[in-house]
């Protein structure tokens, strides 16, 4: 069963099409949102532009920030959300590896994320399992003008659609540090 990409790409397409998000100091930048299915081809990896795609696949999502201000923008820090229920994040797969995880969008943490929980009356830590990862970000620093940066993370498809009790997320944003 196929799913259209609408469900977990074009939503933020829609979203980020035409629309300029702000950083410090009232400077534009420009946020680019990008799929592609990663599919082999001759024993090679291969990206193709997503417009389907099915429970297994594997997409990459690339996302690239551009301060089209005249002035630096300060503090960037750009956050990808993991739609609930329809994909989960494949560990190791963000670029720049310096990226941080959250399972609320509230509270980052570097990978992996670990827990406290109690076994058997004793308090241990275990580590989140990738799959109940909800946001990832980086922290960008400055933009100078007309510098782009791209961050790049795969997820797979988990589910032919996000179901009725769990929303849509929200479109990558742009936030100050």
């Amino acid at each position: 069963m196929f799913i259209r990409i609408l469900n977990i790409f074009l939503f933020w397409t829609v979203v980020l099409a035409g629309t300029k998000v702000f950083a410090a100091d009232t400077q534009a930048v420009d946020v680019r949102l990008q799929a592609f299915q990663v599919v082999a081809d001759k024993g090679a990896e291969k990206l193709v532009p997503a417009t389907e795609a099915e429970v297994g696949d594997t997409i990459e999502y690339q996302i690239t920030y551009q301060n089209n201000g005249k002035n630096a923008a300060r503090g960037v820090a750009a956050t990808l959300p993991v739609p609930d229920g329809a994909m989960k994040y494949l560990p190791g797969s963000a670029a720049p590896k310096a990226v941080q995880a959250s399972v609320d969008g509230k509270k980052f943490m570097t990978l992996p994320l670990t827990r406290e929980v109690m076994k058997d009356g004793v308090r241990v830590t275990e580590r989140v399992p990738a799959a109940d990862y909800r946001y990832l970000r980086w922290d960008l620093g400055d933009l100078a003008p007309g510098q782009a940066v791209t961050v790049t993370s795969r997820m797979r498809v988990v589910s032919a659609g996000m179901g009725a009790a769990a929303p849509a997320a929200p479109a990558p944003k742009l936030a100050r540090k």
